[in-house]
């Protein structure tokens, strides 16, 4: 067995990751540049080779998309043309923004607009902290489910749902209830009342007497807590994205109120100089 292993499902997984490490590449890069230019790029080197443009214009572009591409993947900004940049390079320049503060708040920074920042408002920040907060909160359901012992079933032929912990059984709202007990007394809920058939109750009574149903509920639980697990991990990480993205907006808050007040101060400044008369020489 060990031989096998390493002979077939080693060589196997380390081609797995390797195309898995690919396509997580280019996923990364489509999703950071928005565009798929540098597969196509790839794809095009790989079979012409790394040949630049003829024409001196196209040398020019070619050179122009390069930058706008490094810039996109280095400072995460979505600039559509090298005018773009060169807008955004001059607003930074008269601000006194650096590049730190333009990478921490990049998601707000839209080169091709005069105003760069666009700030977010404090009920954005409040909204989505409410939202983190109800995902937090909603992590305690699936761990709280999956030390159940309780999960639910279905019948095939009627449809019914019902409960069971592999002793007994609940209808919804626990308006009935087969046990051992009422099996043996022959005691059991009307048809009627449970929406079960004849056969269906029957096989209930025989699976508590045998042990399948336990054998069923068990089964049953384990994809119910690997189900939970999958679901408490995708809203782990939604929590994680918004609170990334609330820790972002913050940032791009505070920085557009601290140049509004650098204005501001400037403005005042130019203002009480403007109102000083003028000393006669």
């Amino acid at each position: 067995m060990n031989a096998i292993f390493s002979a077939v499902v080693g060589p196997l997984a380390t081609y797995f990751f390797s195309i898995l490490g690919l396509v997580i590449v280019a996923g990364y890069a489509v999703l950071r540049l928005n565009s798929t230019q540098i597969i196509r790029e790839k794809v095009w080197s790989s079979f012409v080779g790394d040949k630049d443009f003829n024409d001196e214009k196209l040398k020019s572009f070619a050179r122009d998309q390069l930058d706008l591409t490094r810039f996109r993947v280095v400072y995460g900004v979505s600039a559509r043309s090298v005018m773009d940049l060169h807008r955004l390079l001059s607003w930074m320049e008269q601000y006194k923004v650096s590049p730190i503060d333009v990478k921490r708040v990049r998601s707000w920074i839209d080169p091709s607009r005069d105003e760069p920042l666009r700030t977010p408002s404090k009920r954005y920040i409040v909204t989505w902290m409410a939202v983190f907060g109800i995902l937090i909160l909603s992590l305690t359901l699936p761990h709280a489910a999956s030390e159940s012992k309780v999960t639910f079933l279905t019948m095939k032929v009627s449809g019914t749902w019902f409960s069971s912990d592999g002793t007994s059984v609940n209808g919804i709202w626990e308006r009935w209830q087969i046990d051992s007990q009422s099996c043996m007394k022959h005691i059991l809920p009307d048809l009627n009342l449970t929406g079960l058939t004849g056969t269906e109750t029957a096989a209930i009574c025989d699976g508590i007497a045998g042990g399948e149903l336990k054998t069923v509920v068990g089964d049953s639980l384990k994809f119910q807590r690997w189900s939970l697990a999958v679901i408490a991990f995708v809203i782990a990480s939604l929590a994680v994205i918004i609170l990334l993205n609330v820790n972002v907006a913050s940032r791009a808050r505070r920085l557009g109120n601290q140049l509004r007040s650098t204005e501001k101060a400037a403005s005042e400044q130019q203002q009480i100089l403007e109102e000083v008369s003028p000393i006669d020489l």
